[in-house]
Order: C-alpha cells, then sequence, then structure tokens
C-alpha cells in the first residue's frame, strides 16, 4: 500500500510530516525491512507511514492513554463496529458532555474498548488543537464561527481508517507503559528491531497530552535508554535538560512545529544509541550534529499494562 499517509487523528506534536526524513534514516542505517517499535504511539505516524510505504516489516505500538489505545486497538480489531458507531455518531455538543465520562477512565474495560475508541477519535476531532483534555472547538457556548463538528468529516474519517486497517496484520497494539516496556525490552531478542521514542515533550507536554512527564519521568526514560541493549532513535524538543540526560549518545537538531496551526519553527533533537549513525545526505542542510564521538555523514494486540514484549521469529 502505497501513496502519502493521511492519519484520522488531528494529533498535537504529530510526526506526520517527519516520514519521509525519517525514510531516510531508515534507508541509510540500514533499518528496512526490520519492525519497528513506537513505546509512545501517540499518532503512530511514524510507524504506520514507514509500513505503508513498505520499509519496515511490521509494527508494534504501545500506548497510555486508555481512549488513544483504544482508537488504535479498535481500527485493527473492530474496523467495521468502529466505522458503524462513526457513521452514526451524533458530532453534537450533547455528545461532547455525554462522553466526557471517558476521559476520566485510567484504565481500559475489555468491554468498553469501542466506546473508548469512539471517544477517543470524537475528542481529537472536536477539541482545540487534536488536545484530549481541551475544551470543544467553538466554545461551550459555540458561538464562534467554528463549529464542534467542524474538523469532523465522517466520509474522510471513515476513508482513512480503513486504509490503515487494511495493514492490521503488520501491527499488535498494547496498552501499557512505554518506560515499563523499554525495560521488558531488554530481555527479548532485537535483533530484527528497531525502537522510535517519542515521549511528551519536555516544556508543551503539559499542555498537549494527558499523560504528560514531570521531570523524574524524563530521568527514569534517560535512564532505561541508557541501559538498552537494542536500537533506538529519539525525538526530543530541545532543551539543555535533555542533553544533559544524553550527552554520551549521537544527537542533531531539526525543524519542526509543535502543530499544524502555527508557522513557528521549532527545534527538536533527534538522539539515537546507534553505532555509525549516518545523516543523510539530503538532510544535511536541515539537521546539524552536535557534539558527538560517533557521529558520521555521508556525502552522498494485548490489553495488558505489564506486557513482555514479543520475540522475533
Amino acid at each position: 500500500m502505497k501513496g502519502k499517509f493521511s492519519n484520522p487523528l488531528r494529533y498535537p506534536g504529530s510526526k506526520s510530516g517527519f516520514i519521509e526524513e525519517f525514510s531516510e534514516y531508515v534507508k541509510t542505517n540500514n533499518l528496512i525491512g526490520k519492525e519497528i517499535v513506537e513505546p509512545y504511539a501517540g499518532s503512530a505516524s511514524i510507524s504506520l507511514g514507514l509500513l505503508q510505504k513498505g520499509m519496515i516489516s511490521s509494527a508494534i505500538l504501545f500506548e497510555r492513554d486508555p481512549l488513544i489505545f483504544a482508537f488504535w486497538h479498535s481500527v485493527f480489531n473492530r474496523r467495521d463496529e468502529l466505522v458503524n458507531a462513526i457513521e452514526d455518531l451524533p458530532i453534537t455538543l450533547d455528545t461532547w458532555y455525554e462522553f466526557d465520562k471517558f476521559r476520566q477512565m485510567d484504565g481500559v474495560d475489555p468491554e468498553h474498548i469501542l466506546s473508548l475508541g469512539l471517544a477517543g477519535l470524537f475528542f481529537n476531532r472536536t477539541n482545540f488543537s487534536g488536545v484530549l483534555h481541551a475544551g470543544p472547538i467553538g466554545g461551550k457556548s459555540q458561538l464562534s464561527d467554528y463549529a464542534v463538528d467542524c474538523r469532523f468529516n465522517k466520509k474522510d474519517i471513515i476513508k482513512r481508517i480503513v486504509s490503515i486497517a487494511k495493514m492490521a496484520g503488520q501491527v499488535s497494539v498494547f496498552f501499557g507503559d512505554a518506560i515499563d516496556a523499554l525495560k521488558d525490552a531488554n530481555n527479548a531478542d532485537n535483533a530484527n528491531r528497531f525502537f522510535y521514542v517519542d515521549p511528551p515533550y519536555y516544556k508543551q507536554g503539559r499542555k498537549l497530552y494527558r499523560y504528560h512527564y514531570k521531570l523524574s519521568d524524563h530521568k527514569r526514560l534517560a535512564d532505561a535508554l541508557s541501559e538498552a541493549n537494542y536500537r533506538w532513535i529519539l525525538s526530543y524538543d530541545n532543551h539543555h535538560v535533555i542533553e544533559h540526560f544524553y550527552a554520551d549518545f549521537d544527537k542533531i537538531t531539526r525543524d519542526f512545529r509543535y502543530s499544524s496551526r502555527s508557522p513557528k519553527q521549532e527545534k527538536e533533537l533527534l538522539i539515537t544509541n546507534i553505532d555509525g549513525w549516518i545523516q543523510p545526505a539530503t538532510f544535511l542542510t536541515n539537521a546539524k550534529p552536535q557534539d558527538s564521538k560517533k557521529y558520521v555523514t555521508t556525502p552522498v494486540t494485548a490489553i495488558d499494562s505489564n506486557v513482555n514484549l514479543p520475540v522475533t521469529t
């Protein structure tokens, strides 16, 4: 399945615009045909985009937010039910209030996965900037020029879901904590895997994500990755604290935007433990290496918060 990747989610900090660039990293670092693991699934744009391009064999997604996990679980395991539920769903402020109870759930009840997934999509498409814990587009008074349903094009969303669901046989979705998954991964055979780690932003995380990180959480992640015995690529907003945590690893900076609503460019760090990391020549003008000893340039479906990573066969 080729073509441009179209995500049904409007995700803050989505990496949809990073797929082409990341594809070049995969090519130049001999990662084609490997399995990708995303412990912070979110929009899952990198994994699904690479899969759609035929560059990786399969994807394993972990997600801690019950609404986002349930959405992806439903896409890949209950597509027809999800599509029917979307078709029948009134996109109104009454539905927004009715679904608010799902935002209070911290775990996943198997009996309510479809409803949770539908609510995740609903809030993503009807809330300001796609932020799940934000208010509705147009406000609760709905006096704005933009109504709560202005970003919910059912026909287009369903088309995107049906397209992505074709990859169901190559995608596994797990509910659980990312850092626990990364620690557990040391006990698995990861010879044919690499990990793309895209945690909540250090500076803007609280505004964008329900499950944002405190300083101690960012440190726990750094500790887990420093002990990893597998290949990983990490993306972070550029901050001196993050640079300090990953001082011993190769890193480059690149431009990105927090959301498509703002033209403001921010700096992002791309960090890795891959030996002999090669920066594609195509992007040398956009990305700059930080101090590094190894940096090389080239001139040219389970529901278990403690699930163990599957063993590659």
